[in-house]
């Protein structure tokens, strides 16, 4: 089953990086991880939690097209990252050559439940939606075996226990919307099962009504539905579960 899963997900993202590859172009001069997270809406708290990077050795789990790959070592990481797919990692690589990063980028070809890394070998594990792509069962220990004594690890990952929001997923085609393969978003028992093994793990979940930017075609934020999630997020917990978005902390 999970050979049949490695296959599904391997054509999937072969196909969309091949589709995509003719068309990299550069970052934009100064541009680095902290400049990302900073304007990206799903990596609330990431740049507080993880701090300077400079100097930092980071595994990025699922790399995809190399982007933030690329704006790791641009903040000054020596940054190991992988993926299932080999067009994938090939296109990360012309990424990293292209923005002339190669020599902090190193890229290779695995699946994310057989992890070919020494123990305690990075100061810094990250990953954007790609844990609902693995097996929790089989890896959650794995991600923390790779990560130094007092390393840290953070995550942003989709959440599954909202009905509606599923639908769509499944169903409503949407601005950007990659196609649907093996994954399966994550529910509280998995989250908290990704968490274990780790000296201070907590998540917070975020986009409630802000998942509607995305699904309405808007391409700038919309502040007053960020206020407003977070007055009813912080008043009414129950409404955590509908987010579209969980951002999970790690330190081991």
């Amino acid at each position: 089953m999970l050979e049949r899963k490695y296959q599904a997900e391997r054509a999937k993202w072969d196909a969309v990086a091949a589709a995509k590859a003719a068309r990299l172009k550069p970052v934009a001069p100064g541009d680095n991880f902290q400049r990302y997270a900073a304007r990206a809406s799903t990596m609330v708290g990431i740049n507080e939690f993880l701090g300077d990077l400079h100097g930092k050795k980071v595994l990025e789990i699922g790399c995809g097209l190399g982007e933030l790959s690329v704006l790791l070592a641009k903040s000054g990481a020596q940054v190991t990252a992988f993926d299932l797919s080999p067009v994938s990692v090939a296109t990360a690589r012309m990424r990293s050559q292209l923005n002339q990063v190669e020599e902090a980028v190193d890229l290779v070809v695995a699946p994310g439940e057989s992890l070919p890394f020494e123990d305690e070998s990075f100061d810094v594990v990250f990953g954007n939606a790609i844990l609902h792509h693995l097996d929790v069962r089989l890896r959650c220990h794995d991600l923390c075996r790779v990560l130094k004594t007092g390393g840290k690890a953070a995550f942003v990952e989709p959440m599954g226990m909202n009905p509606l929001l599923n639908f769509v997923r499944e169903c409503v085609p949407y601005p950007h919307k990659n196609p649907r393969g093996e994954d399966r978003p994550l529910t509280y028992d998995e989250i908290h099962a990704w968490g274990q093994g780790y000296q201070h793990f907590r998540y917070r979940e975020i986009h409630l009504l802000t998942m509607l930017e995305r699904g309405l075609g808007f391409h700038k934020r919309l502040e007053p539905l960020r206020r407003l999630d977070d007055i009813l997020l912080g008043r009414f917990p129950f409404l955590r579960r509908y987010c579209r978005y969980v951002v999970l902390y790690m330190i081991k």
